[in-house]
């Protein structure tokens, strides 16, 4: 019998699982026994749409009603035949697509046979395939999906004010008129695609008690980093100076694009910016960007007005640091254990790399430097990600909102979260740590801020009213 592992990578990377059949189970049965990791002869596997987490019935079942209102279920397309595909059947004799009435059989011998008709004859779930970045951008305009639109009003440049529905006495700054899709680009299609703070560390478990004690360990250090960085932004002039003022700003979100590691994942709502990041890739040995020659990337497309509940995308505002405002960010918050590629509301986009088409991008960006102008904060941000100790009162602080998490480690000591961590990394924790070079640092963002101070508000509509719920994503 040959091995059919192929067949499950090739399912996969269209947006399919398969699960085996038990006679005369229900569908909730079957998909509590999980994904089938091969495949056995004489049996039936069940064709259902990739998720995250294989075995939960309850998100499983909600890909399939989304694939089944979305007219996304399995369809077989030889130009020839032609039918829904329920299943996969395979024997010593014939592997079968199962369909009614007839099913679309194949000798199980024939690799190279089989690979084509799933590559080209079985229907995608949620994926798309483009020969270049190029014909993405033809694909967008042709079905008149607008990245960025143009403002309501001619004063208005890029931005407007309005008051947050949980406090209306805050203002925050966001795009104007944003189109509804957002577009994320890779230079390569991770599976799983997870938000920084869990790279490394997988899916395997939706709270951080379930985690093995290593895992466990790196999460509370990433929390340490990321919290370090915000205590720090917050002593900024600039931000002292919108708090002021009582304009928000999502310290977070801007963690998350000075890289560190946050449970967000990027978004912008322009799809030149995705392609740079779909087609780029930083060297960071020689510190500057490079076109990407070869392989596949991806650009992944998600429409926020249609989000299910529970789901949070936002954007990121006008910021006063340069990077985020320049790439147009917005966040999508995951929850741990979350699979960012298998989400039912995301789109992937997978295309050829070609080094011309990618030059050319890098060029548009005037190779990086327009979306990573120079920035104090980015040299912050590196030397908190690269620090070998670490501030102690702010980890005691980060184990005990960890304790206080039904989903961290309730019944645990602060001692023994920062023990683990300890344990399982090389960073150290102390009293009297910092950054060396702090003052330095803070003089040059003053003096970025100082700068853009005066001309911060300009190109910004004053159309204050309340934020509306279907307007604008959950903040």
């Amino acid at each position: 019998m040959p091995d059919f592992g192929y067949v499950l990578d090739l399912l996969e990377a269209k947006g399919w699982y398969l699960y085996k059949g038990i006679p005369r189970a229900s569908l909730p049965e079957v998909i509590s026994g999980g994904k089938a990791l091969s495949l056995i002869p004489g049996t039936y596997y069940h064709l259902i749409p990739a998720t995250t987490r294989d075995a939960l019935v309850e998100e499983v079942l909600a890909a399939v009603a989304h694939a089944i209102q979305t007219n996304a279920m399995p369809i077989y397309n030889d130009q020839v035949n032609q039918g829904r595909v329920d299943g996969i059947f395979v024997t010593d004799s014939e592997f079968a697509f199962v369909s009614k009435p007839d099913s679309f059989t194949f000798d199980p011998g024939s690799r190279p046979v089989i690979q084509d008709a799933i590559k080209f004859n079985l229907s995608n779930y949620n994926t798309f395939f483009f020969n270049s970045i190029d014909e993405i951008g033809s694909f967008l305009d042709k079905r008149g999906i607008a990245p960025q639109l143009p403002p309501v009003l001619p004063s208005q440049l890029r931005w407007t004010f309005v008051h947050r529905s949980e406090d209306p006495e805050w203002t925050a700054i966001y795009p104007e008129n944003p189109g509804s899709i957002l577009f994320r680009g890779q230079g390569k299609r991770f599976m799983p695609c997870v938000p920084t703070a869990t790279r490394g560390i997988g899916i395997e478990a939706r709270a951080l008690h379930e985690l093995s004690p290593v895992n466990q360990a790196r999460l509370v250090l990433n929390f340490i980093r990321t919290e370090w960085f915000i205590e720090l932004l917050q002593e900024s002039a600039a931000v002292k100076w919108l708090k002021e003022r009582r304009i928000f700003l999502d310290e977070m979100a801007v963690a998350q694009h000075y890289g560190l590691p946050t449970g967000y994942i990027d978004l912008t709502q322009s799809f030149e910016v995705a392609a740079f990041f779909a087609c780029c890739r930083y060297d960071p040995a020689i510190k500057s960007w490079a076109p990407v020659a070869d392989g596949e990337g991806v650009v992944y497309a998600v429409d926020w007005r249609e989000l299910p509940p529970g789901e949070f995308i936002r954007p990121i505002n006008l910021q006063v640091f340069p990077r985020p405002s320049e790439q147009w960010g917005w966040t999508c918050e995951l929850r741990l254990g979350d699979d960012f590629d298998k989400l039912p509301f995301v789109r992937k986009f997978v295309f050829k790399h070609d080094l011309q088409i990618s030059r050319r991008i890098l060029a548009m960006f005037s190779q990086g430097k327009d979306l990573f102008p120079d920035d104090p904060l980015a040299e912050l941000a590196d030397e908190i990600v690269s620090a070998p100790v670490l501030p102690v009162d702010i980890a005691e602080r980060i184990a005990a909102n960890v304790i206080n998490d039904p989903q961290g480690k309730p019944g645990s000591t602060v001692e023994e979260v920062l023990s683990l961590v300890q344990q399982f990394t090389a960073i150290k924790l102390s009293p009297h740590v910092g950054i060396a070079d702090i003052a330095r640092i803070n003089a040059a963002l003053d003096d970025v801020w100082g700068r853009k101070k005066e001309g911060f508000f300009r190109g910004i509509g004053f159309r204050l009213v309340r934020q509306r719920k279907d307007e604008l994503p959950n903040e």
